[in-house]
């Protein structure tokens, strides 16, 4: 059986989740449903949650906890097309929104959203306020998407003027973080019309309308984000030819590099995610080394 796990968070030294994708078996075929795992204090113990029917697949790539029984986890789902006559089996992404109650992980019913779509991330301010943030297939490029629970139900917020894109842009949303329920960051990617490649996109929710904030020149695609005292820290890759790591620093409404190493000829590396406590920030991704078969796990330790 293979798998992979993508994300963990916490609420004690007792109470802990990862949450990854659905195993497969050494010949593709699917086994299971989506695969999470719970920690207690002393041990691991596994918990899965089903895969709808029509699906091929699925994972979960984010985690947020409230408390020991109240938990979000956001992802998606390969749904299989229906058949038709003369052409090529097909599928598509569906969003996928999990909460654990302390007994079980429950789906939860979403807003229907688009035939191509799919959640990368999520943040519990509180039992009725939680984000997951991802992005909708349109036309050739992708548009940023929010869904919101208020502890009645799920809204969408997205279109081509999300958070001040432009029309006919692509964006897309990768990673969120709050300090509150009127103090929302996002993070991602965004490709503004007729350019060639994306840059950052930094999102601020301020418990009424989502706003974007300015990034610095060469600042590349966002994968991750944490909060940190009067904004947040937030990691993924420049826009130079070298793909260097990048880390910005947001805060005041202005966003300013955290200064990570450039790659260099014996090693090239790529942040994925970030945390922050007591000043400090914590970078995790990969390194690349010549002549290694496959990248190696990498952390990043340095002041914020």
């Amino acid at each position: 059986m293979s798998g992979r796990m993508n994300a963990v968070a916490a609420v004690s030294d007792r109470d802990g989740w990862m949450v990854g994708d659905c195993a497969t078996s050494s010949t593709g075929a699917r086994e299971g449903g989506v695969s999470t795992e719970h920690w207690n204090g002393r041990t691991w113990s596994a918990q899965q949650l089903a895969l709808p029917s029509a699906a091929l697949g699925g994972g979960l790539l984010s985690v947020s906890a409230v408390n020991g029984s109240n938990a979000w986890a956001a992802g998606w789902d390969q749904i299989s097309d229906p058949a038709k006559p003369g052409t090529r089996p097909s599928s598509h992404e569906e969003g996928l929104v999990a909460h654990w109650n302390g007994r079980a992980w429950q789906r939860v019913a979403l807003p229907r959203i688009g035939t191509d779509w799919l959640l990368n991330s999520v943040t519990a301010v509180g039992a009725d306020d939680v984000w997951a943030v991802g992005t909708v297939a349109q036309g050739d490029g992708n548009v940023p998407l929010a869904l919101h629970y208020d502890g009645h139900g799920w809204t969408a917020q997205r279109g081509s003027t999300f958070g001040g894109t432009a029309s006919a842009a692509s964006g897309d949303l990768l990673g969120i973080t709050a300090h509150g329920r009127d103090d929302v960051w996002a993070v991602g990617a965004y490709r503004a019309p007729g350019a060639r490649g994306s840059q950052a996109l930094v999102e601020h929710w301020n418990g009424r309308r989502w706003a974007r904030v300015a990034t610095p020149v060469g600042s590349g695609p966002l994968t991750g984000a944490a909060a940190a005292p009067g904004g947040i820290v937030a990691v993924g890759s420049s826009t130079d030819s070298a793909g260097d790591g990048y880390g910005l620093r947001v805060s005041g409404g202005r966003a300013v590099s955290l200064g990570l190493p450039a790659n260099t000829a014996t090693s090239q590396y790529a942040p994925w995610a970030v945390g922050f406590y007591a000043g400090s920030v914590t970078v995790v991704g990969v390194v690349d080394h010549p002549g290694q078969a496959l990248p190696r796990p990498m952390v990043l330790t340095g002041r914020g």
